[in-house]
């Protein structure tokens, strides 16, 4: 009874957590290309919250290479994307709605062999639109 008790306890503050995600409004299109040098304004729902969160940009391959085919847990291959993260604010304010990216590429990484994503991170959460590509 005790234990029962106290998983319904639990249950307000999983929904609180629930709650407090961060909602991506970019309708990103299925293997959209953006062009180098040009504005990439992001956007998501407006939050009343008055913290941050650590946004960022990463380029990874669109077909990872095998580095092992049976060489991760229980045998499963094991395969590198060659990603890359970067950065690109540590605190942006969840009431800010928007930020603008100027468009680049990451160590010459554009066309259909790379895929270029956001990545938003706060407390124990974190958000990400679709994938998308870059040319120049």
């Amino acid at each position: 009874m005790v234990k029962s008790l106290i998983s319904l306890l639990a249950v307000p503050s999983l929904l609180a957590g629930v709650s407090q995600a961060l909602h991506f409004t970019n309708d990103i299109p299925v293997d959209a290309y953006y062009e180098e040098g040009t504005d990439f304004v992001l956007t998501w729902d407006k939050e009343t919250r008055e913290d941050t969160f650590k946004l960022s940009v990463s380029s990874f391959l669109a077909n990872p290479i095998l580095v092992s085919p049976n060489g991760g847990p229980l045998g499963s291959p094991v395969y590198d994307y060659k990603g890359i993260n970067v950065v690109l604010d540590e605190a942006v304010k969840f009431t800010d709605s928007s930020y603008t990216w100027k468009v680049a590429t990451q160590d010459n990484r554009n066309g259909s062999e790379w895929y270029y994503s956001f990545a938003a991170e706060y407390g124990f959460g974190g958000d990400s639109p679709r994938s998308f590509h870059l040319k120049v």
